[in-house]
């Protein structure tokens, strides 16, 4: 990994969460009331029902706990930086609480659901597993854990990103006009997202952790815009829906299941523990 002690929650201001964030794109134009996909395919896939206990460590903006609320559960939200809990509370009305994901102050078996999303990359293993342990503690019998990673890091950062500039510059040198693709990761990547998985990492955690998790690889969001959001979106969606030919022939070239490990973009589970 490329550091040893956690990120600090000084990294995040207020700027982090309403500009730089992931979705922010999505929060500048509809508040909450439109979920960036991750976002909505989580929430879709939790099953949160009224009178559900729901936490969600990590809750940034607060969107995941506006739509919890609105489906008639209680929801309660963490996170370690200041500027996120003043942004949550106005966003969700429901209660938000300043703590570390290592040490939740809830009683044991307290939630029906557990919501960790986009947190997974910013903590070191260490930290992880002692925030499952946490989760383990305050989560009712049959109650899971719903997660979302940030990224892939066998995508486009750790392979297909070497091979598409040694592919461009060649075709340049051809006299094509072929634009080289920009660098992967970013300073803010490389500060924040300290722990990026792979399917493999992730399946090795969650059995060394002695947790049941399905890790379902996730293809780029483009391709899965109807299938969250339905056939009528708004005029200014940002996130514009790849064509039917398109996902038919990602689907039956592409999503092979030995070519998902590396082409995914990110990861969906749904975790219990064993």
């Amino acid at each position: 990994m490329s550091a040893e002690r956690p990120v600090s929650s000084s990294r995040y201001d207020e700027s982090y969460y309403l500009q730089n964030c992931g979705g922010s794109e999505f929060f500048s134009r509809y508040g909450a009331e439109i979920l960036k996909p991750q976002l909505a395919y989580s929430f879709k896939r939790a099953g949160v029902a009224p009178g559900m206990s729901v936490l969600d460590i990590g809750c940034g903006r607060g969107e995941i706990l506006f739509h919890v609320r609105r489906a008639g559960a209680a929801g309660v939200g963490t996170d370690y930086a200041e500027p996120a809990l003043r942004i949550a509370a106005d966003v969700s009305g429901c209660p938000v609480l300043l703590c570390d994901a290592k040490s939740l102050p809830f009683a044991d078996a307290a939630f029906d659901r557990v919501f960790l999303l986009g947190v997974m990359d910013h903590l070191l293993d260490w930290e992880l597993e002692k925030s499952f342990a946490e989760i383990r503690r305050v989560l009712k019998p049959g109650g899971k854990v719903v997660i979302h990673t940030c990224c892939n890091r066998l995508y486009y950062k750790r392979l297909t990103y070497g091979a598409r500039r040694v592919l461009a510059r060649g075709l340049g040198a051809l006299g094509l006009p072929v634009r080289e693709p920009s660098p992967p990761r970013s300073g803010e990547d490389e500060a924040l997202h300290v722990n990026e998985h792979s399917l493999g990492s992730l399946r090795s955690f969650f059995q060394r952790t002695l947790w049941l998790a399905e890790v379902e690889p996730r293809p780029n969001y483009k391709l899965a815009v109807r299938e969250i959001y339905g056939e009528s979106l708004p005029a200014d969606f940002p996130l514009k829906p790849a064509s039917a030919w398109r996902i038919a022939a990602h689907r039956l070239f592409l999503w092979h299941p030995l070519l998902r490990a590396i082409l995914a973009r990110e990861f969906f589970c749904i975790a219990t523990p064993a």
